[in-house]
């Protein structure tokens, strides 16, 4: 079993090239599993997200994937993620489930989301602009040095986030960013 809150909230300096290589491997492993359950057809997209995705952005050693797929999906594959790679199941609501895992040494988050959510596109959203805005990726780093300073508590160190990703969303509403869908109002 693989817990949210068992690994301690600690920043290493960006291992950017590491964690592209490992995601791209994750990937095919969630890939191949669901086409093996005969899911494949389901995905939507898959994403590298979170600040392992953000070149130069001190992030947790946690590897996280958006694994979007079509709506009323989201149980059965992340149920099928789990019965063929392993870890556990967190089972948010219809439109999000979370599967904490390890592979080879490196811990992976995959989170399902349906295609209607504005999660991942929150996420989506967040990651481009701080590939893109290197203020706000260093405030963004700032925050997070100092949270993970304060508190070992992942509920409190991700509410902690919440406003510099507002202030994200907002950039990404107003800015010259083509995402190919509308930025949530909110994260």
């Amino acid at each position: 079993m693989v817990d949210l809150h068992d690994d301690p909230i600690e920043l290493v300096d960006s291992r950017h090239g590491t964690w592209v290589e490992r995601y791209e491997a994750e990937r095919g492993r969630v890939h191949d599993a669901l086409a093996a359950a005969g899911l494949d057809d389901s995905i939507g997209r898959v994403e590298h997200v979170g600040s392992t995705a953000v070149l130069d952005l001190a992030a947790k050693d946690i590897v996280d994937l958006d694994v979007v797929v079509a709506d009323g999906a989201v149980r059965e594959v992340a149920r099928a993620i789990v019965d063929r790679l392993g870890g556990t199941r967190y089972d948010n609501h219809d439109g999000w489930n979370v599967v904490p895992r390890r592979h080879g040494g490196q811990r992976f988050n995959v989170h399902v989301f349906a295609e209607s959510s504005d999660g991942w596109k929150v996420s989506v959203v967040t990651r481009d602009v701080l590939r893109e805005r290197d203020d706000l990726r260093a405030e963004y780093e700032s925050v997070k040095r100092r949270l993970a300073g304060e508190t070992d508590d992942l509920g409190e160190y991700s509410r902690g986030k919440t406003e510099l990703v507002e202030t994200v969303l907002d950039e990404a509403r107003t800015g010259e960013y083509d995402f190919g869908f509308v930025v949530p109002e909110s994260a």
